[in-house]
Order: structure tokens, then sequence, then C-alpha cells
């Protein structure tokens, strides 16, 4: 595995938290001092000051960001017996994850399917998000979905001799997914919805078609699998500066 470290002071609380003493994980004062020792570096940031002291810079740039597991990825884990099932489930954690405050749904590929159907639900509740962000999610039912899925398959199957969290049983569940989201077409939403393009497409697979209900779209850097990987944080501002321009 690769070492990662934390930048900051040893003896304070988020430091020893993220580096306990003796951990061997490194400690760095300042990020001159990082080497090539560690290949992540974590920076932890404090929430704002709320006594009248000196404000965080860095809030106006932090989101508070909860993950929503899907059920049926981990090993002989269940899948969801129906979509109805999978999108009640989901609405309740979503509820419980973001009890304050604006609510956003993302999901990318075939998770778009699920933030969407998620907020049909949520807008039928009354509860409905302040938007959807669709991270190149291709159509349902999209005609040539068999070729730009063989295509992004080949590039998984890759992925899964290189990094052992991306496992075959991964692929068996969204088959699974994808016959639960059989004949199921996306219902247009209250909320504004941004739409996430990849401006390369993996080789063989064609460019995502367009999405057919209202929505926002900007185009990042990367592929299908790189624009949340090397080109994660080109990505992440994106979508950070549409929120910050109307929704959130």
């Amino acid at each position: 595995m690769a070492r990662w470290g934390v930048l900051g002071t040893a003896g304070t609380r988020l430091v020893d938290t993220l580096a306990p003493p003796g951990s061997g994980v490194p400690v760095y004062r300042g990020p001159a001092a990082c080497d090539a020792s560690a290949a992540v570096v974590v920076a932890p940031c404090p929430p704002p000051d709320t006594t009248g002291g000196a404000r965080d810079q860095a809030a106006g740039l932090l989101r508070a960001v909860s993950v929503v597991r899907h059920p049926g990825f981990e090993p002989g884990e269940a899948l969801p017996r129906t979509l109805d099932a999978l999108v009640t489930a989901q609405a309740v954690a979503v509820r419980a994850a973001a009890a304050e405050g604006p609510l956003v749904l993302l999901g990318r590929s075939a998770g778009g399917w699920v933030a969407h159907a998620v907020a049909e639900r949520l807008e039928s509740e009354g509860a409905a998000p302040a938007a959807v962000v669709l991270v190149d999610t291709y159509p349902p039912g999209h005609g040539d979905r068999g070729q730009a899925l063989s295509a992004m398959t080949s590039d998984m199957l890759r992925r899964a001799a290189e990094f052992a969290s991306a496992g075959p049983d991964r692929l068996t569940a969204m088959a699974g997914y994808f016959e639960l989201f059989s004949g199921w077409k996306p219902a247009p939403l209250a909320c504004p919805t941004l739409y996430v393009r990849a401006r390369d497409t993996p080789p063989g697979a064609e460019p995502a078609p367009d999405w057919s209900l209202p929505h926002a779209e900007v185009t990042v850097d990367g592929d299908h699998f790189t624009m949340l990987e090397e080109h994660a944080r080109t990505t992440a501002l994106a979508i950070h500066r549409w929120l910050g321009a109307g929704p959130v």
C-alpha cells in the first residue's frame, strides 16, 4: 500500500487523530518538508472559528460530503430485489445523512440513475434536493449501450487486475443494477441538474449521448474513469463553481 503522511503539527488533536504517535505515519510541518516517502499527504482543515477570531480561509472551499453505499457491491452482499426497494432504502439513507442544510445528490455513471431516481422520490415526499449532479451518466435504454458497456467493462477488468478494490464482484453487482433499471425512464425534476461530461472517451467507446431532460452541462478533463482519478480536482472544482453560482 502507498504510504501517506499528514501536514500539520504533531501534538494537535486533528494531526494526532490522523497520525497517532507510534503509528509510523510521517507528519510534515509544511509543504516544503514533504518528501517522496508519502504518496498522499492529508491536510486537516479545522472548522471555522465561531468565537469571533480568525476564520479558516479554506472554509469557503469546503463542502460536507456523505457517501451513501449502493447495496450489493460487497462480496456475498445481497442485491436489492426491486428498484422500488433500492430507491426507498437510498432515500432514507440520504435524508439521514443530510439532516441539516441544503442537499445535493451526485452520482457517477449508472450511479447517476440512482441519484436521479432518489431525487424523484424526495421531491414526491416534499423533501426536494437543491440540485442533482450526473457525472458522465449515459441515458438509460440508450441504443448503443452494449458497445459502450463492453468497452468500459474491458477497462474495469483491467483495473480489477491492478486494484483490489475493483474486483469482479463489483461487475456482477453492476449487471444486477442494470437489470433493476431496465425499463426505467427518468422523470423531469423541479430542481436544477448539472451534467458533467468527460472530454475524452475510453478506447472503443462513444461519447455519452445528450441527457434529454433539462440540465446545465460542463465538460471536464479526462475520460469516464480518469475524470475522477488524476483529474478529480478539476472535476470537483467545476461542480463546486456551478453549485456556488446558483443552487447552493
